[in-house]
């Protein structure tokens, strides 16, 4: 019996009929080539997310006119009937796998990227200004992000030739073969400018009052329903709320929603915020930090005054969580965006009763690196963007490995080539599997990296020979048979060179191996884990925390990702009253605080003194090994760095071999 009733039923929006009520989001990929055409890695990337099992696959953020600037370095178009053949084959590609296929019709408008069309003037339905982040407290993003972004206001002659492109687009995608179209009225592009009273400042008939505001987006959907006939699907996208000051909000949304219905669109895909404001950027991709199903209630708010489909999205990693949403119809249909780049056959798995073996998102958002011009990449799944370059296929010959250190890069090691026929044993010289993993979950917010290793841990279990308790030796290794031997041994801090009565180090606090006593502590440090660890000593053990960091407030860490995980670090050290002093160095314990030295000089208060001391990469095993038999190290034990390069270096280790 399937575990899961509700979100395997069978669904339908307008004449289209879906296998389950998953719905892959649109999610840009940069993966099309430079002149917006589909390619054979962007065909494979939808492909193998379609034999997954997802019931409609929406395809990525299409620009239907390139006249005002593009969102993305890669991103596909729909202006041409040259681009019909690519479109096409990915049809084909997705149907053959059996699930239904729609394409999202777009004008970036505001989105726009400046720099990829220089001299491009941004347009919108005034002419009001953007800045991404215009203070963010040290802000470590790029300067094009915090440079305003003045947008001129559209003429009604532009605005007729825009709903031109809409309709041109559609009837482009109807001749592809696609089965239904959504239009893009979310997250401050084009049509959701015009829906906005922050944005939509006109005078004319298209602004003031919600009706006026709506009426290009009814000249555009009327347009499209005529183009591809009354039979043919169209979806819409809106962000319920904009989560802005003086945006959009979700009684005027509910107002939009009626009106789309009565002019038959066929669906509602719910969405929050939009893209050129950081604070309500952050709700278009819900980070960790943020609750799952994190704005379920707006999209529930738009299904009460509606009666066609509404479709659900926004941090929902699990099946579980999915059928309790509709469940408690909240929604109609369920929208995967990440989770389905972290793990495509997610829909597989959950109708199988597999709900374990379900690679989660951790929700870092490495993903939106596609902001930074590059293609799209996952930090727990290795092959995402890269499908063609690493089929998952047998070994022609299975080897015998060895895979010494049970952290993350160790487990995907093991996980990979073992899944690839090999035979593998995993020796861990602790009690339980995990490595720095087991610390990370530690901090606030943090606890939903359980989800990833949770699954490494099982992955391991079912595929992999696990010998706990295990500090393997050089001979034992040499004698054991082994053709190769992954060293995944991680690293470690340093040994304590102080008096630890009041000193101890950041990774002893995060494993709760020692008490600190007293309410005053400093911090010494100036990466994530100063940050992570004050956070969790303000927060969770209600101490007056000082952080002390020897470079500028921008440097502060710098190994998160800048525009969802820092920014909302640092406003959160802010909340929780934390002190950090830049441009200082300690030079002294005294009897009640630490003396410091550089931008400001005396001393601070403090009862107990923290550090974060860099890791050493633990090399001794593999410095012994090599020249003997193969050796192949991974992780830590190369060079400390994250979880990203843990996953992926593991998943390269084990897919060699």
């Amino acid at each position: 019996m399937n575990p899961f009733p509700l979100l395997f039923q069978l669904a339908r929006i307008g004449s289209m009929n879906l296998r389950n009520r998953i719905v892959m989001a649109p999610l840009g990929t940069n993966l099309a080539d430079v002149n917006g055409a589909v390619t054979d890695r962007q065909i494979a990337w939808y492909a193998e997310r379609a034999w997954g099992g997802a019931g409609l696959i929406i395809v990525e953020n299409t620009s239907v006119d390139d006249r005002f600037g593009r969102g993305l370095a890669y991103q596909l178009r729909l202006t041409d009937p040259k681009f019909l053949p690519g479109l096409a084959e990915l049809v084909e590609a997705v149907r053959a796998a059996g699930s239904k296929i729609a394409i999202q019709l777009n004008v970036q408008a505001a989105g726009v990227d400046l720099e990829l069309l220089p001299g491009v003037s941004p347009v919108g339905a005034s002419a009001i200004s953007y800045r991404f982040d215009p203070s963010g407290p040290g802000s470590a993003l790029p300067a094009r992000m915090k440079k305003p972004k003045q947008l001129r206001a559209l003429t009604v002659e532009e605005m007729n030739g825009l709903r031109t492109s809409f309709l041109r687009a559609a009837d482009l995608a109807k001749a592809a073969g696609f089965d239904a179209v959504e239009i893009h009225g979310a997250h401050g592009y084009l049509l959701a400018g015009f829906l906005s009273p922050a944005a939509n400042q006109r005078n004319d008939e298209y602004g003031g009052n919600p009706e006026n505001r709506f009426r290009f987006i009814r000249e555009v959907v009327e347009g499209v329903r005529e183009q591809v006939g009354k039979n043919f699907p169209i979806l819409f996208r809106l962000s319920g709320q904009e989560y802005y000051e003086g945006g959009r909000g979700i009684e005027e949304s509910q107002f939009i929603a009626r009106r789309l219905e009565e002019l038959g669109v066929d669906a509602l895909h719910i969405s929050a915020g939009i893209s050129m404001r950081a604070e309500s950027y952050a709700w278009v991709n819900p980070p960790l930090a943020f609750p799952l199903a994190s704005f379920i209630e707006d999209v529930e708010a738009i299904k009460k005054c509606v009666k066609i489909p509404v479709i659900g999205v926004g941090r929902i990693p699990t099946p579980r969580l999915a059928e309790e949403i509709l469940a408690s119809r909240k929604a109609d249909l369920i929208a995967l965006g990440r989770p389905l780049i972290a793990d495509p056959e997610w829909p597989k798995k959950a109708s199988e009763g597999r709900e374990k073996e379900i690679r989660q998102c951790i929700y870092c958002n490495r993903c939106l690196r596609i902001m930074y011009r590059r293609q799209i990449r996952c930090t727990v799944n290795a092959r995402a963007g890269l499908e063609r370059q690493f089929p998952i296929v047998p070994s022609i010959k299975p080897r015998k490995v060895a895979v010494v250190g049970g952290g993350p890069a160790g487990m995907e090691a093991a996980r990979v080539a073992a899944e690839r026929g090999h035979q593998v044993t995993l020796f861990e010289k602790e009690r339980t599997l995990g490595g720095q993993l087991k610390i990370a979950v530690v901090p606030p917010f943090k606890q939903g990296l359980g989800g990833i290793l949770a699954y490494l841990r099982n992955e391991v279990r079912r595929k992999v020979a696990v010998e706990l308790q295990r500090e393997v030796r050089e001979g034992e290794l040499l004698r054991g048979g082994f053709d190769v031997v992954i060293v995944a041994a991680g690293s470690s801090p340093p040994e304590p060179s102080y008096d630890q009565g009041r000193v101890s180090r950041a990774w002893d606090v995060l494993y709760n191996r020692v008490r600190l006593n007293g309410l005053r502590v400093v911090i010494a440090g100036s990466g994530r884990v100063a940050c992570e660890t004050a956070e969790f000593l303000a927060s969770r053990k209600q101490k007056e925390v000082t952080i002390i960091h020897g470079g500028t407030l921008e440097e502060l860490a710098p190994e998160t990702e800048p525009m969802f995980e820092r920014r909302l670090l640092m406003e959160r050290l802010q909340k929780c009253r934390i002190a950090i002093l830049c441009g200082i160095s300690i030079v002294g314990l005294t009897r009640d605080g630490i003396r410091i030295d550089g931008q400001t000089s005396g001393s601070v208060p403090c009862d107990h003194l923290v550090l974060e001391e860099k890791p050493i990469p633990q090399t001794l095993l593999l410095e012994k090994l090599r020249g003997k038999l193969e050796v192949i190290p991974v992780g830590d034990c190369v060079e400390p760095r994250d979880l990203y390069a843990a996953i992926h270096e593991g998943f390269l280790a084990g897919y060699r071999i």
